[in-house]
């Protein structure tokens, strides 16, 4: 057997090894844009914007593929991630403020535990507080009124005709000493004012409180 004859039996080898791949491939029934039906071996383009089916040899369906999302479905899909996004950080907010309101919620049940024994304990504490600051608030007051008087007779002598120009001087000052001492006194009884004003809201606070999370709740019967 010469070498051509050996070659052409080669070649006409080829087709038939070549059939157990064809037979073996899958192939892909697809529709493109004209609605024109096509199976091939190889995967459909993607710019067939159509669902793509596989089949076996035996035309059996093994698998489909979900056409490509145009442009307009690509943006409604962000926009919906976006919208699952911005939902899922505000349910991981919202826990951790539940959380955080049930921790503060404990803190304040242990303080009116370890503060107070009784409901009648908080108004005993109130009142005392009251009566320190209210104690306080009186003697500030007579400061003020001693002040005022003294302030009375300095501007009485500064109105004499008959003092000097010198005396003058010393009571303009002295009256400008007693202004400045007067005004302490007021802001400071306003101050004690509004301490008392907390004092009292502060108890209101602790007995609603109190009586929501500590007392037992009465049992029916």
């Amino acid at each position: 057997m010469d070498i051509a004859q050996t070659i052409r039996k080669a070649w006409l080898l080829v087709p038939w090894l070549l059939v157990p791949s064809l037979v073996d491939a899958q192939i892909y029934r697809w529709v493109d844009d004209a609605g024109v039906v096509h199976f091939t071996t190889t995967p459909p383009p993607e710019t067939a914007h159509r669902e793509r089916r596989v089949l076996d040899r035996h035309g059996i369906e093994r698998d489909v593929l979900p056409a490509p999302m145009t442009p307009e479905e690509r943006e409604r899909q962000e926009v919906e991630r976006e919208r699952e996004r911005i939902e899922m950080q505000r349910r991981e907010q919202e826990q951790a403020r539940r959380i955080e309101e049930g921790r503060a919620l404990n803190a304040r049940v242990r303080q009116l535990h370890h503060a107070f024994a009784s409901v009648d304990e908080i108004i005993e504490q109130r009142d005392r507080r009251l009566a320190l600051v209210a104690n306080t608030l009186a003697l500030s007051a007579n400061q003020e009124a001693t002040l005022q008087r003294e302030r009375d007779r300095i501007a009485a002598q500064l109105d004499d005709p008959r003092a000097s120009p010198e005396n003058r001087e010393r009571y303009r000052r002295e009256l400008a000493d007693l202004d400045r001492r007067i005004a302490q006194e007021q802001a400071f009884q306003q101050r004690q004012r509004a301490a008392m004003d907390d004092i009292r809201a502060q108890a209101a606070a602790d007995i609603q409180d109190y009586e929501r999370l500590v007392l037992p709740v009465p049992v029916g019967p």
